[in-house]
């Protein structure tokens, strides 16, 4: 019989300004990946001035969420003129690399990490 899997310990990126995009199951509080100081939003949320006024050097977004895709994001954040970096939280992949590797081509370059189990 499987046992759930105890949450990992809270992630603290200090001195970071971090923006979760549609993550608060994964990176809340609660979440299997719980992080400290993060601030957590809807994509639909993101404009040019919430990124002016928050300035994250991370954006975390999901590869799939209700409304979007991580490549829909990413077009988004392109386009509002976001310049930090990405992490892209997918489950398990058969090939992480191909995706993260197309999911790169949108714009972000090697600003962008996939984090696949």
């Amino acid at each position: 019989m499987n046992q759930p899997r105890p949450p990992l310990a809270p992630l603290s990126l200090e001195g970071e300004s971090v923006l979760a995009c549609d993550c608060e199951l994964f990176l809340g509080p609660d979440g299997p990946l719980p992080m400290a100081g993060v601030s957590h939003m809807r994509l639909a949320e993101v404009t040019g001035s919430v990124l002016a006024e928050l300035r994250p050097t991370q954006v975390f977004l999901p590869l799939f969420a209700a409304e979007h895709d991580a490549a829909m994001a990413i077009e988004q954040l392109q386009e509002l003129g976001y310049q930090g970096r990405i992490t892209v939280l997918a489950p398990a992949l058969p090939k992480p690399r191909l995706v993260e590797r197309e999911l790169r081509a949108l714009g972000p370059g090697t600003r962008l990490v996939l984090i696949s189990p």
